[in-house]
């Protein structure tokens, strides 16, 4: 290549990615296609089977009728609980205030949704349901969901099908949060339930007061150290309003008490229930048993369909009592179970193939090996070579340090001196004139591209939606609930902490990648320090 050709070639700064395909992914995937075209052929075949099939798949999604539906035995104390504190709150018009404590999927709002919907049929207008989320909403747009919900749950009460217009809605959800909460509070006061009885011709009315139900999911999310508004006046409300006001919120920290003000927690009952959690290997294999077991006669299959399970369910050495026995020494996760049990039923074609599925769980084992391809393993061999080498140099800065944390400054020192090492090394040919000619010419480089940091910064960030790095306020636990918040608040009082000096700590540690990254790599060498 001479000069004036390496000076006409364009210098593009492209990122090298190398992203390998999973075979047994679209294997997996192609087998459930395939099914379920065959299951839609068949469909009409065997209608007491498609009936089957339907129930079962109502029982394992949940959307059974409330009549219908089961709550597994593990969860009936709890269950009794929330009964009691709702129809205090509903039928004798008291307020509570309750803050439900659990892990994800650990049926919170499903055991509140269940006994709602059970009042619903017999005092469908003694209250109304507000929910809030707070991955949603934040504290100014909670008020105007409240407002926008209670307009809608009222509208439904009266039977009145004029909605309120904008200027209403402003009127309610404009000013301070204390003057909003005094507009909320003079409507609901106001709020009756008429109803004319007929008798002859008198007409009688009867007025009701109506209980305000609110579901605060991710309650924590309002609970900052920097203003409780919301949370007070709420909790001011079931103290000092006449309307009988009933709030469960929903959590997953377990010190949530700790997170509350002093002037919240002053208003608040002090209830907490934590949610309770598969044991042993029993309540496992009874939830199970519940999930799957047929109670009502819609299909002739049903009774053998029950058989054939209990008969797998009580026999230690089934493929079924197998893969729950997993489960709960890995996992305990009843949700994991159960998604991996819902593409068997909704892809056998009959019911004599729904029996050979269960007995062997073969669609178990291939469901497992699928989640098994999205752990980090996995995503590490879908990794390109820059990215590879940033992770590497990520994991030897984490172990050098004592308290195993980086940041993006220290891992891209560490990649650009491993790289200037390996490049060090390649030799490299000068270039040369010919005397005679009077022409340059150019050896190839064979040396190993430094790309710029910031041409990194874009795949430091994939990094960490891989879940490769975690922010260092996100692991462990916090002595109390500000000094999380300081942690992981990178915007308090004016300052905000710079992107490459954020502190990450590693899932994968430096011995892990040289076990799962082969010899052939360039990169191996790197992996030992």
């Amino acid at each position: 290549m001479t000069i004036s050709e390496a000076r006409l070639s364009p210098q593009v700064n492209l990122l090298p990615i190398k992203r390998h395909s999973n075979e047994e992914v679209e294997e997996t995937a192609a087998i459930l296609k395939k099914r379920t075209i065959d299951n839609e052929k068949c469909k009409d075949s065997d209608p007491g089977f498609g009936s089957l099939q339907r129930r079962l798949l109502q029982q394992l999604y949940g959307t059974l009728p409330t009549d219908e539906k089961i709550t597994f035995t593990y969860l009936q104390d709890c269950q009794q609980e929330i009964d009691r504190i709702i129809k205090q709150s509903i039928i004798q018009k008291e307020s509570h205030s309750v803050i439900l404590v659990g892990p994800r999927q650990s049926y919170k709002t499903y055991l509140l949704d269940y006994e709602l919907s059970l009042l619903q049929q017999s005092y469908k207008e003694q209250f109304i349901t507000i929910r809030l989320n707070g991955f949603i909403h934040s504290e100014q747009t909670a008020i105007n969901g409240i407002a926008t919900q209670l307009e809608q749950q009222l509208q439904k009460i009266h039977g009145s099908e004029e909605k309120i217009d904008d200027t209403s809605l402003e009127t309610i959800s404009s000013g301070s949060l204390t003057e909003v909460f005094e507009k909320i509070l003079l409507l609901l006061d106001s709020t009756t339930k008429t109803r004319n009885e007929d008798s002859g011709e008198v007409d009688r009315e009867s007025i009701t007061q109506v209980t305000v139900v609110f579901i605060f999911d991710e309650i924590d999310t309002f609970a900052g150290p920097v203003r409780q508004t919301l949370l007070y006046n709420l909790f001011d409300m079931v103290e000092h309003s006449r309307v009988p006001v009933c709030i469960f919120g929903c959590t997953t920290k377990l010190n949530i008490l700790e997170y509350l003000e002093k002037r919240v927690k002053s208003r608040f009952s002090q209830r907490v229930i934590y949610m309770p959690q598969i044991q042993n290997l029993d309540d496992m294999v009874d939830a199970v048993r519940n999930l799957l077991t047929v109670r009502s006669e819609i299909s002739p299959w049903v009774s053998q369909w029950n058989e054939t399970l209990e008969k797998e369910l009580s026999d230690p050495r089934s493929n079924l009592n197998r893969h729950i026995r997993m489960n709960f020494e890995t996992f305990r996760s009843l949700p994991t179970l159960k998604n991996s049990i819902i593409p068997l039923v909704a892809t056998s074609k009959n019911f004599g193939s729904l029996c050979t599925a269960i007995k062997s769980c073969s669609f178990l084992d291939i469901y497992n090996k699928n989640q098994l391809s999205n752990n980090l393993t996995g995503r590490l061999q879908s990794l390109s070579d820059l990215e590879l080498a940033i992770l590497i140099s990520a994991a030897r800065v984490a172990l050098r340090a004592k308290d195993g944390s980086f940041n993006f400054n220290l891992a891209y020192a560490e990649y650009e001196k491993m790289i200037k090492a390996i490049n060090s090394r390649i030799p490299t040919v000068a270039p040369n004139t010919n005397v005679g000619t009077g022409q340059s010419t150019f050896s190839i480089d064979n040396t190993i591209k430094l790309w710029l940091k910031k041409d990194v910064k874009n795949v430091w960030e994939n990094l960490v939606q891989l879940d490769f790095f975690t922010e260092k306020s996100a692991v462990g636990l916090r002595d109390n609930a500000t000094a999380a918040f300081y942690a992981s608040n990178y915007q308090f009082q004016g300052t905000m902490i710079p992107f490459d000096l954020r502190s990450y700590q590693m899932q994968i540690i430096l011995q892990e990648l040289r076990r799962i990254i082969p010899k052939s790599n360039m990169y191996y060498s790197w992996t030992q320090l």
